[in-house]
């Protein structure tokens, strides 16, 4: 069983994105080459990268899940569903950070659309992040809304462009006045959870091929789990040279 077929039926690019995709083969060695483009019509199409989605690129590029999902893991600016339909992107590396000015556009962007970063709106129109360089770093702050490229955006220039936005989608300031964000979570799945079927050890599946290993949205716990912290070199258990006894550095 395939991510799609577990998700329910198929989905294609339209024809005037399969044209697209396939106008670009002869720029390329081969189609493993073209998956980074493959992924940004993709987006471009349905608006961000799902499974599905994923599902659809290594098609037409001939390449596993794994190996897309691992470019979409590893690039952070493809869009995910988490992400809002306008998503800010705000440098927080040292030449913007420095005399306050990411934390002035972070500040200006809360107190428009009333999300922190990591967090989108309720209604999926707006989302924000903390991003590492942009370039132009002689021109502070760096923001990024989905593939428009902006510098020295604060104060009035950022408060007016923001406002555009809003009265592009047909909302206001106050929309947003009094509502928390929602936290984004943007890990993408990894490999499907499995059941717990009779006969099964604790080590493993005796009879892997007998079973469905794809839960419906909602009938498992996620896969995806934060690690915890690691020990520093000062208090993870070392060695003593002399006696050869273990000891705690702290």
């Amino acid at each position: 069983m395939t991510l799609r077929q577990a998700q329910g039926p198929a989905r294609t690019l339209s024809t005037e994105y399969l044209q697209r995709f396939h106008d670009m083969v002869d720029d390329y060695p081969n189609k493993r080459s073209m998956l980074m483009m493959t992924l940004r019509l993709i987006e471009e199409e349905f608006g961000c990268i799902d499974d599905a989605g994923m599902e659809i690129a290594a098609d037409l590029c001939g390449v596993s899940t794994a190996h897309v999902q691992g470019m979409v893991t590893f690039y952070t600016h493809f869009k995910r569903p988490a992400h809002g339909k306008h998503r800010f992107m705000v440098c927080a590396t040292l030449m913007c950070a420095l005399d306050g000015n990411t934390s002035q556009a972070l500040k200006q962007i809360e107190s428009k659309l009333g999300i922190t970063p990591g967090q989108s709106t309720a209604d999926g129109l707006f989302s924000c992040e903390k991003v590492e360089c942009l370039a132009d770093c002689d021109k502070p702050p760096v923001v990024q809304k989905d593939f428009e490229h902006f510098c020295s955006m604060k104060g009035k220039t950022l408060d007016d462009y923001i406002d555009s936005l809003l009265k592009r989608e047909n909302k206001s300031v106050a929309d947003y006045q009094g509502k928390a964000g929602i936290e984004m979570d943007l890990r993408v799945s990894v490999l499907p959870s499995h059941y717990n079927f009779a006969g099964e050890t604790e080590v493993g599946a005796r009879h892997f091929e007998n079973k469905d290993p794809y839960f419906q949205p909602g009938e498992a716990p996620r896969t995806t789990t934060v690690p915890p912290p690691l020990k520093t070199p000062l208090t993870a258990p070392v060695v003593d040279g002399m006696n050869l006894n273990g000891a705690d550095h702290v």
